[in-house]
């Protein structure tokens, strides 16, 4: 039987573009085929090929924090600003499918890398620009990363901690991720409709954005004229059906029982707790709810007689929604996480396991390509230069300048 052709391997991907938010979304389309060049800055390369280095993040010799985002691609280091770097630049612009850029405005203007200054260079180019709160307004150029324009700015760090907790930190790469999958739907999106109308043209999403996106469900209470939920409390929530609790050996579930009428009894039945069936308190939805505050601290006294484990195989057996609250060491491990393929094996990556997160989403027949790390600053500028028909010697030329 033939090999299936990797579904986007006629896709060409410019990046002009650092951290995690671009390049997330370039990784995804690389695992798919496209051809990805990583366009970095000389002598300096992407700022993420050295976050590792430096807290919070654990010191590796592994650049690993950059590689789970730059897996397949090629890397050119040019100088953009010279005028032998912008006709390179150029030439690799009308040959591209898609520009990836998280560059702030005003440094695109100055650049001459807008949408508007690459457009009349090829009428078929998907332009996929990321800011941090958005292109207009008075911060359209303010720097961003994912802690603060998706999680602080966006409501987030507000909401997700306890009555009784102070706010916390979100975890690296969080809101960049989810926003990478954001921008790699935009750009599809945009390819399609070239497919329509034979031209290309300007997508955009910033990370405001999708933090507003992420937190829609509280933002719509809001915007229909309610208030905003008040932050839980442990042990005093609201519902004590949908809150966390501490077992025996001191690790944490979380229940969510959203069909109170269903599995009230068989959480009762796997808590061996029977007797509140006939608790007055608590006999219908609206007295559970009406006194979750004092229902909360039986459950929780309950669930601090046996541990996790033993819990977990309780609540399955009466098929309850809930989770065991997973380490980041459990998960890589999970039965789920590997009978899913949701990690990959990479070649060239020789470090503890060699593997990274896979992108989270297969299309049926049309398989991703096998995983090779990233490239070393500028590794493949020579060969890029070859294929855009640079002569050996202009190419000696142009690193000679620095250029590349």
């Amino acid at each position: 039987m033939n090999e299936v052709e990797p579904l986007l391997q006629d896709i060409k991907v410019l990046e002009v573009a650092t951290y995690i938010f671009g390049p997330g979304s370039a990784a995804i389309l690389s695992d798919f085929g496209a051809d990805v060049i990583k366009i970095e800055v000389p002598g300096h390369g992407d700022p993420l090929r050295h976050a590792h280095k430096a807290p919070p993040f654990m010191p590796l010799e592994f650049a690993y924090i950059w590689q789970q985002d730059n897996r397949n691609k090629r890397s050119i280091c040019l100088d953009m600003k010279a005028a032998e770097g912008r006709e390179v630049l150029l030439k690799l612009v009308r040959e591209a499918d898609v520009f990836i850029t998280n560059f702030p405005p005003d440094v695109l203007a100055r650049l001459n890398i807008r949408y508007e200054d690459l457009a009349p260079e090829n009428e078929r180019l998907i332009y996929g620009q990321i800011t941090g709160f958005g292109e207009k307004g008075p911060e359209a150029s303010a720097p961003g990363f994912d802690a603060t324009a998706y999680w602080a700015r966006s409501g987030l760090m507000d909401t997700v901690h306890t009555a009784d907790s102070e706010p916390s930190m979100s975890s690296p790469g969080m809101g960049d991720h989810p926003s990478a999958m954001t921008m790699y739907a935009a750009i599809m999106t945009g390819l399609y409709r070239r497919t329509r109308t034979g031209r290309g043209g300007k997508v955009h999403s910033s990370l405001l954005a999708n933090g507003l996106w992420t937190g829609s469900s509280s933002l719509s209470c809001i915007l229909a004229g309610g208030g905003a939920v008040e932050n839980p409390s442990l042990h005093q929530p609201t519902n004590a059906l949908l809150n966390h609790y501490q077992t025996r050996d001191g690790r944490w579930l979380l229940l969510v029982l959203l069909h109170q009428n269903k599995h009230w009894p068989n959480l009762l039945k796997a808590l061996e707790r029977e007797d509140l069936l006939t608790d007055s308190r608590f006999l219908e939805i609206k007295q559970r709810n009406d006194n979750a505050k004092l229902l909360a601290p039986i459950l929780a006294e309950t669930f601090k007689t046996r541990d996790l484990q033993e819990w977990r195989e309780r609540l399955q057996a009466q098929k309850l929604t809930f989770s065991v609250l997973a380490t980041m060491e459990e998960v890589v491990d999970d039965p789920q996480v590997l009978a899913n393929d949701m990690l990959i094996d990479v070649e060239g990556h020789h470090y503890g396991r060699g593997q990274a997160v896979n992108s989270p989403f297969w299309v049926e027949g049309s398989e991703k390509v096998p995983a090779h790390v990233g490239p070393a600053p500028g590794a493949n500028g020579s060969d890029i230069l070859r294929e855009l028909g640079y002569s050996e010697e202009s190419i000696e030329q142009l690193s000679r300048q620095n250029i590349i």
